[in-house]
């Protein structure tokens, strides 16, 4: 498709995002005595945040195409609407919908639906975001519907990577809002494709 391979050619607009393991920032200079208490109190404090949006900066790497641009996410309990704003005049994608219904719009085509957003993206895009889990994932939690591996915390009990669903989810930055510690740098891999996401602002309801 013609848009596409156009998108594949912005590489030059690829994000800065630094090498290798930047230093996580700091919450407070007093460590909590047990990392593992304080990862259990801040989990039941961000599972109750059901409304929030984000704009951020995601660089996708798809092996055969790199799809870089902003990225706003704005979600309302189950509800989610996602946008990608891609540079040089190549328009955007949104995605809409809930876990029963999904909505995509591509530029210069009609809406598609389907019941699935990890389904409807690849078939349309050739690669696939992991909608349901990155929900939690970019607040920092587990998807709770899936099995934890390889759960690692810093001394602050906040997350530094965990394993769910064939995915590598790596936490490079934390930034405070609203008295919570919310991720400020992602990285996610899996074998087909990689992420990286640099949020610039976080709004909670």
């Amino acid at each position: 498709m013609r848009w596409r391979r156009r998108f594949s050619i912005i590489v030059v607009f690829i994000i800065g995002f630094v090498a290798g393991c930047a230093q996580l920032s700091q919450p407070s200079p007093r460590l909590p005595s047990n990392p593992e208490q304080a990862w259990q109190a801040r989990r039941l404090a961000l599972q109750k945040i059901e409304d929030w949006k984000l704009k951020g900066r995601l660089a996708i790497d798809a092996i055969k195409e790199v799809w870089t641009g902003t990225l706003h996410w704005a979600q309302n309990g189950d509800e989610f609407e996602i946008l990608w704003f891609f540079p040089f005049g190549q328009g955007s994608v949104k995605l809409q919908g809930n876990p029963e219904m999904v909505t995509l719009w591509l530029p210069k085509k009609a809406p598609m639906t389907a019941t699935s957003a990890e389904d409807l993206l690849k078939i349309n895009l050739g690669w696939s975001l992991p909608v349901s889990g990155l929900r939690y994932w970019l607040l920092g939690l587990p998807a709770p519907e899936l099995p934890v591996l390889n759960l690692s915390l810093d001394s602050w009990g906040r997350v530094l990577r965990l394993s769910q669903g064939g995915w590598q989810i790596h936490y490079l930055d934390y930034q405070s809002i609203n008295h919570y510690e919310l991720p400020g740098k992602i990285f996610l891999n899996n074998p087909k494709l990689r992420l990286r996401l640099v949020i610039d602002q976080w709004n909670l309801a």
